[in-house]
C-alpha cells in the first residue's frame, strides 16, 4: 500500500469538507445541495449533480459509490482557494508519496524514542500493531496510521476506505480509518517541535554507531533540519545499507511539515492501493531503514 500526504487549505477543509461529510451521514442530498452552492468547480459540481440525480434517499447508503469516492477524493486531494463565485481548484499539491509501511517506519523513528528502528523484526512487529490500532499522541506517526485528532463528528472509515480498517468510538473519542486529517494549528506545533525530535533521532543514531560518526554527519544534520536543500551522499551507511534512503525521506517528510506550517495549511493522509500491487511478503532481515 502507498501513502499520500498532502497539505490542504485549513479553512476549506474545516468549514466545508468536514461539515459536508458530517451532514452526509444522515442527509446526503442536503449535504450535496449545500456543497453545490459553495463551490466554483465544474468537475465537483458534475459529480455532485450525478449523485443527486441517482440519489435514493437517506445518508451515504443512498449515494452511488463510484461518484461519491471521486468527489471525496477531489475535495480532500486538491488545492482549494476562495474565489468570487465560490471555492475553486488551484491544482494538485505534490506532497509526499511513498510506501505506507516505510512512511510509518520513518514517522515512528521521528516520533517514538523507544521505537526499535534498527531491529528488523522488532520494528516490523511494532508497525503491525500500530496499523491495527494507531495510538494517539505520536504526531506524524498517528496521522500516517490513520488516527483522527480532533475526534470527527462522523465515522471516517465510512467516507473512504481501501483496506477496510477503521473504528469509531464516541465514548472514548477515538477514531481511525484509511485516511486522516490534522488542522493547521497541529501542523504548526509539529513544525515547531521538528528540530528537537530530529536532534533526538540523530543522538540515538550517534549512540548506536558508538561515536563512529560518518564524515557527512554535519551535512546530514543540515539536510534534516532544513538548513540545506540537498541530501548528502553517504560514504558510510547510517542504520544499515539503506541509511541514505531514510536520511533522504525523513528530510522530505520534515520539509513537507515545514512547508505546510508556512502556508498555515492542514495535512491529509490517504492510504491507497498502488497501481501494480504485489502480494505482501514476510519481513526481510532488514527494516525499511536497514539494521
Amino acid at each position: 500500500m502507498d501513502l499520500v500526504l498532502r497539505p490542504v487549505n485549513d479553512r476549506f477543509f474545516h468549514e466545508h469538507v468536514l461539515s459536508f461529510l458530517s451532514l452526509a451521514m444522515s442527509d446526503s442530498a442536503s449535504a450535496l445541495q449545500t456543497l453545490l452552492g459553495q463551490l466554483d468547480d465544474g468537475e465537483s459540481s458534475l459529480l455532485a449533480g450525478k449523485l443527486l440525480a441517482s440519489h435514493i434517499g437517506g445518508g451515504l447508503g443512498g449515494v452511488e459509490q463510484t461518484s461519491w469516492v471521486a468527489l471525496v477524493d477531489r475535495l480532500t486531494r486538491m488545492q482549494w482557494a476562495p474565489g468570487s463565485s465560490g471555492w475553486r481548484v488551484l491544482g494538485e499539491h505534490a506532497g509526499y508519496v511513498g510506501d505506507w509501511d516505510e512512511a510509518l517506519h520513518l514517522a515512528l523513528m521521528l516520533e517514538d524514542p523507544s521505537y526499535p528502528y534498527a531491529q528488523a523484526r522488532a520494528s516490523h512487529g511494532r508497525r503491525e500493531g500500530f496499523r491495527r490500532y494507531p495510538v494517539a499522541d505520536l504526531g506524524l506517526a498517528s496521522l500516517i496510521g490513520g488516527q483522527w485528532e480532533p475526534f470527527p463528528s462522523f465515522p471516517p472509515d465510512r467516507v473512504f476506505s481501501t483496506l477496510g480498517r477503521g473504528e469509531y468510538a464516541s465514548r472514548q473519542q477515538y477514531a481511525f480509518a484509511d485516511w486522516a486529517w490534522r488542522p493547521a494549528s497541529t501542523v504548526a506545533q509539529w513544525s515547531a517541535q521538528l528540530e528537537s525530535k530530529l536532534e533526538r533521532l540523530l543522538e540515538r543514531e550517534h549512540e548506536r554507531l558508538e561515536s563512529a560518526r560518518p564524515p557527512e554527519w554535519e551535512a546530514v544534520r543540515a539536510w534534516l533540519l532544513g538548513h540545506s536543500t540537498e541530501c548528502p551522499a553517504l560514504s558510510e551507511p547510517l542504520a544499515g545499507p539503506q541509511g541514505g534512503a531514510w536520511v533522504e525521506r525523513i528530510g522530505l517528510l520534515a520539509a513537507l511539515v515545514r512547508e505546510a506550517a508556512r502556508e498555515e495549511a492542514g495535512l491529509v493522509a490517504h492510504v491507497i492501493r498502488p497501481l501494480n500491487e504485489a502480494p505482501e511478503g514476510e519481513p526481510s532481515e532488514e527494516s525499511p531503514a536497514g539494521s
